[in-house]
């Protein structure tokens, strides 16, 4: 089973799809790579708008694509890729931008060195108790941070998620592949955006990564049936 935790499918409603007939066209490319599930993640940026007002644009947004989603098509799920701020650490709301039916949040770091004050950050919503962590792409932030900043953000009781497409690139693939090999990755993602750019489906990244580790495709699909069941993290960590 592939799942695709990681994209932004949904029409219109951020920097990806553009139109129903794009969106649609991304669902045909999904399914023609056997993604059996996949989770729509718009942007949330919480200086920019309510948490309330950006559900209400993703439900709109996946309505207006309802009635053209084919029986083909992978199932749908839905969250968001929520950028850190420090505004988010006591925000009651934050659960509501978990994937839905989960306690998971898929958290996108800032682009910029991972300070101590952002990792305290990130522990502290760690910390609440009624949301857990799925770091988004971790492999970008080595173009900002060094590799000792991160290992201490994801020694913390969090999961990682890596895009396929950074498997076909010969640096970023030596990145993910020290991160898959030091334990921090646990799921991937498409992050599709557009129709016409590079990106791969998630199929690309575990025909890439088994090469290396060819038990890994398993064990990604158990840690992300685990999640969709809203397991504790501590027993995904574990495995």
């Amino acid at each position: 089973m592939y799942i695709d935790f990681h994209s932004h499918f949904l029409p219109q409603i951020d920097d990806g799809s553009r139109s129903i007939e794009e969106s649609v066209k991304i669902l045909d490319k999904m399914a023609e790579n056997h993604t059996d599930i996949l989770i729509a993640t718009p942007h949330f940026y919480c200086s920019e708008q309510s948490i309330d007002s950006f559900i209400k644009n993703r439900d709109h947004a996946y309505e207006r694509l309802r009635p053209h989603i084919k029986p083909t098509h992978p199932g749908i799920g839905f969250g968001a890729e929520v950028l850190f701020d420090q505004a988010l650490v006591n925000h009651e709301q934050l659960p509501k931008l978990c994937i839905k039916g989960t306690d998971y949040l898929l958290l996108e770091m800032p682009y910029t060195d991972l300070t101590d004050k952002i990792i305290d950050g990130v522990e502290a919503i760690v910390n609440r108790g009624d949301v857990k962590v799925l770091v988004a792409h971790i492999e970008r932030y080595l173009n900002f941070t060094s590799m000792k900043s991160l290992e201490k953000l994801m020694r913390l009781d969090v999961m990682g998620q890596i895009n396929a497409v950074s498997m076909t690139k010969f640096k970023t693939r030596k990145r993910c592949l020290k991160l898959i090999g030091s334990g921090f990755v646990h799921v991937l993602g498409s992050d599709f955006h557009r129709i016409d750019r590079e990106h791969v489906t998630v199929n690309v990244g575990f025909d890439e990564i088994v090469k290396k580790y060819d038990d890994f495709k398993e064990f990604a699909e158990r840690n992300g049936k685990m999640l969709l069941k809203n397991e504790p993290i501590e027993n995904i960590l574990t495995l």
